[in-house]
């Protein structure tokens, strides 16, 4: 035969007992559990991205309008110097090369000469030796460069002369040649993959600059830093070789325009990937306040 349990009735008036949360907490899981609120009809709210490219290309336009002299006359004296490099490259090269003409005629009897240039090994030298230093010109530049827009987004007034004083050279120059090699053999291999990791690593040199990182965790943070919004990296890539190819379309007088507003693009992605900030664009009549310093995630 079944026993019934006995039933206790609440008698009316009587306050439902509740629970002792200091004899009973909650578990460790339902602590760390956030909460999380929707808005009614909307479901849940998907968290904005940090990264605007319409914004960015905004700021960066802005701020090389307001730093325009600043900018456009350290390009200039960069790319002038590099063009005359080249040129005396040039021109060293074929001065020590060897020519030899050679008169051949056909079955017609028609005759044509042939002119056969060769290099000797003082022009191979003088080839080689030239394009090393146009690269450390390239690459002093870009320092400088970088140097110079991640002032201007943390607000310091900038002068032509900030962009002949880049920051933490030694690392930048080792950066640079690391990635270039990591490039031209990944290149080399495949094409593809030497695309994506000049993609991935084009942070690199300003976490060198920004934050003294070395050669090796400066590509390491890059890295991590693209991949945390390849959308949003992707766009702003494009952009910057829009901005590049309009320059060299327009005779490569553009291009005094198109290399600053690319880098100051990219600087301004930089800084909103990696955690930092930027100074905002002065509103007309807005009060100006204190400029962000260096931004470290």
């Amino acid at each position: 035969m079944t026993r019934r349990r006995p039933v206790t009735r609440r008698r009316a008036g009587t306050p439902r007992r509740r629970r002792d949360t200091a004899r009973h907490p909650a578990s460790p899981e339902a602590r760390r559990r956030p909460t999380i609120h929707s808005q009614p009809g909307y479901g849940l709210q998907p968290t904005r991205s940090k990264f605007n490219v319409g914004e960015a290309v905004s700021w960066s336009w802005a701020k090389f309008m307001q730093n325009s002299t600043a900018l456009v006359v350290p390009v200039i004296g960069y790319l002038v110097a590099v063009g005359v490099l080249v040129g005396v490259i040039i021109g060293l090269a074929s001065s020590l090369s060897s020519t030899s003409t050679t008169t051949v005629v056909d079955s017609y009897g028609i005759s044509s000469e042939q002119t056969d240039v060769s290099i000797g090994a003082g022009g191979v030298i003088a080839i080689v030796i030239g394009y090393i230093v146009v690269f450390a010109i390239l690459i002093y530049l870009h320092a400088a460069i970088v140097s110079g827009t991640l002032d201007i987004a943390d607000g310091k007034p900038v002068t032509i002369a900030t962009f002949f004083r880049p920051r933490n050279l030694v690392g930048v120059i080792l950066t640079a040649l690391l990635t270039a090699v990591a490039t031209v053999v990944l290149t080399a291999i495949c094409i593809i993959p030497g695309i994506m990791f000049g993609f991935l690593a084009m942070f690199a040199i300003h976490f060198v600059v920004d934050r003294s990182q070395s050669p090796i965790d400066a590509i390491k943070s890059s890295i991590a830093t693209t991949r945390s919004d390849v959308g949003g990296s992707l766009l702003s890539w494009l952009v910057q070789y829009a901005a590049m190819l309009v320059g060299e379309l327009a005779c490569l007088i553009g291009l005094f325009v198109g290399f600053p507003v690319a880098i100051l693009l990219q600087t301004y992605t930089y800084r909103k990937l990696s955690g930092g900030d930027v100074v905002p664009v002065e509103q007309p009549g807005a009060p100006a306040g204190p400029p962000p310093g260096p931004q470290f995630a």
